[in-house]
Parts: C-alpha cells; structure tokens; sequence
C-alpha cells in the first residue's frame, strides 16, 4: 500500500511539474492562430486574368519587336542607298585608276612618237628625188616619182582614215624643232562637204589653185612668190609638174621652194571608188635648178589632197576633203629670225585655208544629187 501510495504521489508530482511547459505551448499557439487570424488572406487570381496580363505583356513585347523591326528597316532604307553609292565611288575611283594608266600610256607613246619626228622627221614617201639636167631623164624620173608617190599616197591616207569618223570635222596639228635644228610644222584634216554635189568638180577646183600656186601664196601671204622654172602644168597630158618658186619674205629672207605636183582623178566603176588625188613632194637633189644654201632658206612642202565619197550619217552620199601636209624650214648657212621662220609656218596654214575655201564654194548650193 505504502508503495502504491508512493507511486501515486510521485506520478502526481509529474503531473504538476509537466503542466506550466503545456500550458506554454498551447499559450503559444493560440497566439499564432490570433496572428495568423488578424492577416488578411491573399486573394487569389484566376487563371483567365493571369493569362490575359500575360497576353498583354507579350503583346507589348510583340510592338515594341516590330518597331525595333521597322527602324532598322528605316536604317537600312538610308543605309542601302549610301552603300550603293560607296560602291559606286569604289567602282570609279577603280575604273578612274584605269583611265589613267591608259592616260599615261598614251602619253609614253606620244611621247617616243614625238621624239622619233623630232630625231628625223620623215613623210609618208621617205624617198629622195635627184633630178638630172637631162630633160628627158628628168621626165622619166618625175613619171617614176609619180606612180610611187600615188601608191603610197593612197595607202598613207586609208590608213590615216581606218578609224575616223570623215562626217565629222577634225583637226590635228604639231609645231616643232627638229634635233638637227630643221623648223617643222605638220597637219591632219578632215572636212566633210555636204554642200558639194561633184568629187570630180571638187578636185578641179584643188588642181586649179595648185596650178596658180605662186598668185595664191603672194594673194595670201602678202610676200612676193615668183616661178623661176617654165616647165608645163597639170594637165591630162602632162600628169607630172614641176614648181620651183622663189620667195622673198617681209623683205628680208629669199626662200626656195622646188616641188613635184601629181595629180590622179579615178573616175567610179566596177568595185572602184570615185577618188581623186593632189600630190606635192619636195625635190631632193635637182642639178637643172640647185638651191643656193648660202643665201637662200630652203622650204620643204610635202601635201597629199584626198577627195572622196562617203556616206553621211543619213545614209546619203557625203564628199569629204582630207589632207595632210608637213613643212619642213631647214637649217641654213643664213640666219633666219624667229619671226621669219613663223611667218613662213602661218603663210603655209594661211594659202591651205585658202585651199579649203576654194573647195567648199566649189560646188556649194548645187541641186544635183552627188554623182
């Protein structure tokens, strides 16, 4: 008895000592429900409307994406046209770089070309002429010098046509000082006509004034020009001339021109082309009538006339004038001044222009259709 007594107080006294930690946590706990029940609940947001924000906010992203879109589009739109001009600058300043490499190797050839003239200034016949005292052995070498002269002349002048435009005007001449001290002067002519009718009257226009040669040149010039030789002219019956004129120039210089004229007309026909040539080329060596170094200048003329028919660029028959000529004022024993030396290259030009006048009024304002 007194041990179940024991254990009974001894299971009251646990009892007693256990109840203050109970009474805390249930103190405890009740407070954190009153916490817990003094928070308002977190409302809780359905799903449609979440998703709707979530739309929203996509849709917003998705604007701004197409606007970030149509300004780089913008961009490009600017940029695209500066591009293409940047390649445009680069395509030029390439093909710019090109040109002139071109430039300068056309400069290089003209440049060996013009020193070649100037080291030795040649024609197209490049061949000399001597003639002897003999009438007859004179005769049979101007007939000589006239086939060869007419051959290469027609070969020179084809060539020098090849690639030109002859509806068109064009011009091209040098002045210059040879190495040997010789006054040079040369030129290259195109001259369309389209006043004229007739090659055929055209050319006898050019051969009448070569065959008055001397009135010309003093008409002209201004400087007295006489014929020291007698020889027979131009004609059908006598195709070679010989002019040996004498000069006497602002009073002051006597100069000597000694000149072999030809003269060809090649009527059209059966795969031949209606041409007609004038010929001058100086004479080298004549023993009949010698050049006197010592007091006169010596002037040699070289000149090859072409009239032909072309057609224009309306598909109708077109004459055209071409020459070409060289004056070569060689070095003499005699001083010769400056302004001398000019007045004898611009003389030339001047009875050349003369020339062309003559051939543009010969047949200008004729009906006819061209023949």
């Amino acid at each position: 008895m007194a041990t179940k007594a024991g254990n009974a107080s001894s299971s009251s006294s646990s009892t007693d000592d256990a109840s203050p930690y109970k009474r805390q946590k249930t103190t405890t706990t009740t407070d954190h429900k009153r916490k817990n029940a003094s928070k308002p609940k977190r409302k809780k947001i359905p799903t449609y409307y979440r998703r709707k924000e979530e739309m929203d906010r996509l849709e917003e992203e998705r604007k701004q994406l197409e606007a970030t879109v149509k300004d780089l589009e913008d961009r490009t739109d600017i940029l695209r046209p500066r591009e293409a001009l940047q390649r445009r600058q680069h395509t030029n300043k390439v093909l710019r770089e090109v040109l002139h490499a071109q430039r300068r190797a056309f400069a290089g050839a003209s440049s060996i070309i013009a020193h070649h003239f100037r080291e030795k200034c040649t024609g197209p016949f490049d061949t000399p002429t001597r003639l002897s005292k003999d009438p007859v052995k004179r005769r049979a070498a101007l007939l000589e010098m006239r086939n060869q002269r007419l051959s290469c002349a027609y070969e020179f002048m084809m060539e020098m046509l090849r690639h030109m435009d002859v509806t068109l005007d064009f011009c091209e001449q040098k002045r210059f000082t040879a190495i040997n001290g010789d006054v040079c002067s040369e030129r290259f002519e195109i001259v369309p006509l389209p006043e004229a009718r007739s090659v055929k009257r055209v050319f006898d226009t050019v051969e009448a004034f070569v065959s008055s040669m001397e009135i010309s040149m003093s008409e002209v010039d201004g400087d007295i020009t006489i014929w020291e030789n007698d020889e027979p002219q131009l004609s059908i019956n006598a195709p070679v001339a010989q002019h040996r004129f004498v000069t006497t120039i602002a009073n002051m210089v006597q100069m000597d021109t000694n000149n072999a004229a030809f003269a060809e007309y090649r009527p059209p026909g059966p795969g031949v082309e209606e041409i007609g040539f004038s010929i001058n080329d100086p004479i080298d060596v004549d023993e009949l009538y010698p050049y006197r170094p010592e007091t006169r200048v010596r002037q040699d003329v070289t000149v090859i006339i072409m009239v032909s028919k072309h057609l224009g660029k309306d598909g109708k028959p077109l004459i055209v004038f071409s020459r070409w000529w060289s004056l070569c004022l060689r070095k003499s024993h005699i001083h010769v001044p400056k302004f001398i030396a000019d007045r004898i290259r611009n003389g030339l030009e001047s009875v050349s222009a003369s020339m062309l006048a003559a051939a543009e009024r010969a047949d200008a304002g004729g009906n006819a259709t061209v023949i």
